[in-house]
């Protein structure tokens, strides 16, 4: 029967059949074969990819946690001079007390700081002739707010009070009222800043008036949970100050370098009582 075949048949016969076997081998083997293989080589270098990430990350935690020990090495000494001490005997304030102890706790602090400002005021020498007065909170603050109001949290992410005092008034030779100015930076316990110098008079005797401006940044472990808010609490600050004035603080400033925000209702000129004022006459042998 083959015989009666021409061979040209033959050879397409045997071509026709090579190529179903090809194509059987080629879609139901090689080709699938490939695919896997290449998913494989895609999924390897993913895998590798993503191990490259994770050392990255190592890194960049690892860089992190360095920078932050390196700039709390770095806060440590400025906080420890700059920064109001927790203990409330010692002119310090600790907000992690309940709303109502906080609220009378703020008036003795508020009496502190005016201490530490008319101690700051005549270093160099000078003669005060006009000295500001730190703001307080009124009889009737509502002990919850005391937070937000005087010590400016949450609006800044942490505790800070900020006066912006306006005008000083010193008397004095040039050199006193230099070295008065300059000692404002190495204030104890807070950071002071001066602006809008201007010196008039007649040397010896020469008159400096600028602007203060102050910043207390509060060390704190925990904030103290709201109470049940029944109103302002009545009473004067310890020492027989009495109602202080002042009220709530401004909003919190963008930056605290500045020394910005709102600045208190507060009075200018010595102030007078138990809040330890020197006298508008007064004067020192030389700054602290």
């Amino acid at each position: 029967m083959f015989k009666a075949l021409y061979a040209r048949t033959i050879w397409i016969m045997g071509i026709s059949f090579s190529l179903i076997v090809l194509s059987v081998g080629l879609f139901r083997y090689w080709l699938p074969g490939n695919e896997d293989a290449r998913m494989r080589v895609e999924n390897y270098n993913a895998h590798v990819a993503e191990i490259k990430k994770r050392d990255q990350a190592i890194k960049k935690k690892e860089k992190a946690v360095a920078d932050v020990m390196l700039a709390e090495k770095q806060w440590a000494p400025f906080a420890e001079a700059h920064t109001p001490l927790q203990d409330t005997t010692n002119t310090g304030i600790n907000i992690n007390v309940n709303a109502y102890q906080l609220l009378l706790d703020t008036k003795r602090y508020r009496n502190s700081v005016q201490r530490a400002l008319n101690k700051q005021i005549l270093s160099g020498g000078v003669k005060v002739l006009s000295c500001p007065r730190i703001p307080g909170v009124s009889d009737d603050e509502a002990p919850n707010t005391i937070l937000a109001s005087y010590y400016n949290y949450p609006a800044v992410p942490f505790p800070v009070v900020i006066y912006d005092l306006g005008q000083v008034q010193v008397q004095g030779t040039y050199e006193q009222i230099v070295a008065n100015v300059r000692a404002w930076k190495s204030m104890p316990r807070y950071l002071a800043v001066t602006h809008n110098l201007a010196i008039t008079g007649t040397a010896p005797v020469l008159t400096a008036t600028y602007d203060l401006s102050m910043v207390g940044f509060i060390r704190y472990d925990g904030i103290f949970a709201p109470v049940p808010d029944a109103g302002g609490a009545s009473g004067g600050a310890a020492g027989g100050a009495g109602r202080t004035g002042g009220g709530a603080m401004g909003p919190a400033p963008s930056s605290m370098g500045s020394a910005g925000g709102g600045r208190g209702p507060g009075t200018t000129g010595p102030p007078i009582g138990s809040q330890g004022i020197p006298p508008s006459a007064m004067t020192t042998g030389g700054g602290k």
